[in-house]
């Protein structure tokens, strides 16, 4: 009897082990040195490689840049702030993800975030998106997102950016949402298609 207690609960512990491994270990990453090989980087630079290290997603706005400038801080979560402090930007860690954006652009997205996912089209099925893009097309962006989805979707022809973005199995609706969204463009959806616009079309 008492070695079936020890067993049941060891196989509770290893649940909740389980049950917590990925939130946990994801935090964990913004406990951990700062050093990623360089003490001088600039913001792309060391965004992308925290994130690669950490395999987090990251989704950087096009505005956010800086000069290379001295990794300071003991832990990744001081580092981002201390290299952030005198900017207009911020960052924000969701659901694996790492955003950077201005700060008014990042909070608008999070208080809008769940009623946009809710407009946009299905698609087939909930395939995720994986890929590193240290810069990408807006136009390729979108053929990409258009292959996985079935969904059409399209960049005007006025429009031409690249964006600086790294996915690990994110949905193409969140990856598109924060693109738009945090670079400031429009979308006009409906149930089959996505076109998107510069701000001010």
């Amino acid at each position: 009897m008492k070695s079936c207690k020890v067993g049941f609960v060891t196989f509770f512990v290893v649940i909740l082990l389980a049950a917590f491994a990925g939130p946990l270990s994801a935090k964990a990453g913004f406990k951990a040195p700062p050093d990623v090989g360089e003490r001088f980087l600039d913001i792309h630079t060391f965004l992308f490689k925290v994130a690669a290290r950490n395999g987090w997603s990251l989704i950087v706005s096009s505005e956010v840049n800086s000069p290379v400038r001295e990794v300071t801080g003991s832990t990744v979560e001081e580092a981002l702030n201390n290299y952030l402090e005198t900017t207009r930007y911020r960052w924000r860690f969701y659901e694996n993800c790492l955003y950077v954006a201005h700060e008014t652009d990042l909070d608008l997205f999070f208080r809008q975030l769940a009623e946009l996912e809710l407009t946009m089209p299905r698609g087939q099925g909930s395939v995720g998106f994986n890929g590193n893009f240290v810069r990408i097309d807006l136009e390729m962006l979108c053929n990409m997102l258009k292959s996985i989805s079935g969904v059409e979707i399209r960049s005007s022809s006025d429009l031409h950016h690249s964006v600086m973005m790294r996915a690990a199995d994110m949905s193409w609706q969140r990856v598109l949402l924060a693109v738009v969204y945090l670079n400031r463009f429009r979308m006009d959806r409906t149930d089959y298609s996505i076109t998107i616009f510069p701000a001010g079309s």
